[in-house]
C-alpha cells in the first residue's frame, strides 16, 4: 500500500529482500510489487518475504540451510530458478491468487491433484496477463499459501497438491482448449467468478477496492439425491441408473437431483437411451414406496394461453389453457380453467398414452395445485 505515493515499509522492505533474492534492481522490483495485477484479488497481496521462507522453511520443499530443493521444473529439479526481473513476483502473485480459488482440502484427505497438470490449468486460466507457469512455480505459490502438499513417488519433479480434484475439473474444462465445457455449476470454486472479472479490470490499470470475502458454504437439502447416490452397485436398472447419475454428476455433465422431479427434467436435458427413462420411473417409484412423505412430482411449463371471453350472459370473463411436458416428454399434461361466470370448469388431464398408464394424480390437490405419483407406488389391489 502507498501513500502520497511513497511505498509503505512493507513494500519497501519486500521490494529489498526481492530484489536481493532475484538479482532485479530495488526500483524493478518496488515496481512489480506495485502491480495492479500483484495487489491480491482473492486476499491479501502475498509477501516477496513470505515467498522467499517458503522455499527456505517449508516442510517438504524447503532448503532448510541446504541446497535448493524446488527448481524452475519441479521437485528435486537442478533448473535454476530464470528470473527476468521484470514480472517474476507478478507471476507468482497471479498463480497465487488463482489456487486462492479453491478451498484446501482437509487434513484427513489425500492430495491428489498432479502440480503438472495445475500448472497448466494455472497457464489456461491466466492467459494473456501470464502466458508460462513452470512448474516449480506452481508448486513454490502452493506452499506459500499452505495447501497441503505431498510427493507421490519420492524421486520426481511433480507433487500433489491438496486442493479438490472436481472443482479442479471444473476450472479445466471451463479454460483449457479443446475441453468439453461443463453443464452444471455445483462444483465451480466459490472465487471463480470474481477472478475472471477482476482479471481484464486490473490488467487495463485499474485498482480493485472491494475485498473479495469467500462466501460460507450453503448445504441444500437433498434427499433425493442422497438415497440414488445409496443405490450406486445395486445389480439392477436402478443400480445402473444411480451409477449414470452419479458419473454425471461427479464429472459436472448435470447438475444435482435434489428432488425427483428434478432428475426427470435432468433426464429430458441430456441424452439418453430409451430404457433410461423406465429405470427413472422405476427409481421414483421405490423412493416414494421408500419415503412415503417425499414431495410429489410436478413438471415443467411449456406453454400458456390466456384470453377474454364475453361470457353466456352472466357476464365476461376468461380462459386458460397451461401446458405442462409429460413425464416422459413425448406428450403433454394440460391444464384449463374457465373463468366464466355460471360456467366455471377447471379440468387437468394427461395427454400421453404413456405416461397414463404409468403415472397418476396424486388424490386431494386441486387442479391448479396438481402433482404425480408413478402407478407403482401403490398397485392396485
Amino acid at each position: 500500500m502507498t501513500t502520497n505515493n511513497t511505498p509503505s515499509r512493507a513494500f519497501q522492505q519486500d521490494a529489498r529482500a526481492w530484489s536481493a533474492f532475484t538479482g532485479t534492481n530495488y526500483t524493478s522490483a518496488l515496481r512489480q510489487m506495485s502491480s495492479p495485477l500483484a495487489q491480491g484479488l482473492l486476499g491479501p497481496r502475498v509477501s516477496a518475504r513470505r515467498l522467499i521462507a517458503a522455499l527456505h522453511d517449508h516442510e517438504l520443499i524447503g532448503a532448510h540451510g541446504g541446497a535448493p530443493r524446488l527448481g524452475e521444473n519441479g521437485f528435486r529439479s537442478d533448473s535454476p530458478w530464470s528470473f527476468n526481473g521484470k514480472s517474476d513476483y507478478i507471476q507468482l502473485a497471479l498463480i497465487t491468487d488463482m489456487l486462492r480459488m479453491f478451498t484446501p482440502t482437509s487434513d484427513s484427505e489425500a492430495p491428489d491433484v498432479d502440480s503438472y497438470s495445475l500448472k497448466h490449468t494455472a497457464e489456461w486460466f491466466l492467459s494473456p496477463h501470464c502466458s508460462y507457469v513452470s512448474n516449480g512455480r506452481l508448486i513454490w505459490a502452493a506452499a506459500t499459501l499452505r495447501l497441503p502438499i505431498a510427493d507421490p513417488d519420492g524421486y520426481g519433479p511433480n507433487l500433489l497438491i491438496g486442493i479438490s480434484e472436481r472443482k479442479h475439473n471444473y476450472v479445466r474444462r471451463m479454460v483449457g482448449t479443446g475441453q468439453t465445457r461443463p453443464q452444471a455449476t455445483h462444483y465451480r470454486p466459490a472465487g471463480y467468478e470474481h477472478l475472471r472479472a477482476a482479471l481484464p479490470q486490473v490488467a487495463a490499470g485499474e485498482l480493485i477496492t472491494e475485498n473479495w470475502v469467500r462466501p460460507e458454504p450453503v448445504i441444500e437439502p437433498a434427499p433425493f439425491h442422497d438415497w440414488l447416490i445409496q443405490q450406486v452397485g445395486r445389480n439392477d436398472v436402478v443400480g445402473d441408473l444411480a451409477g449414470d447419475y452419479s458419473a454425471g454428476v461427479r464429472d459436472s455433465d448435470h447438475r444435482v437431483a435434489h428432488t425427483a422431479d428434478e432428475l426427470l427434467a435432468i433426464f429430458h436435458e441430456v441424452s439418453h437411451s430409451p430404457e433410461a427413462y423406465d429405470a427413472v420411473v422405476t427409481s421414483i417409484a421405490e423412493w416414494m414406496r421408500t419415503e412415503p412423505s417425499s414431495a410429489p412430482v410436478r413438471t415443467e411449463r411449456i406453454g400458456r394461453d390466456s384470453s377474454e371471453h364475453q361470457g353466456w350472459g352472466a357476464g365476461a370473463g376468461t380462459t386458460e389453457r397451461h401446458e405442462y411436458r409429460c413425464p416422459c416428454g413425448d406428450g403433454k399434461i394440460i391444464e384449463d380453467h374457465d373463468n366464466i361466470p355460471g360456467f366455471r370448469e377447471h379440468d387437468v388431464w394427461i395427454a400421453c398414452d404413456k405416461c397414463r398408464a404409468e403415472w397418476r394424480f396424486v388424490e386431494r390437490r386441486g387442479v391448479r395445485d396438481w402433482a404425480l405419483e408413478p402407478v407403482a407406488v401403490r398397485p392396485a389391489a
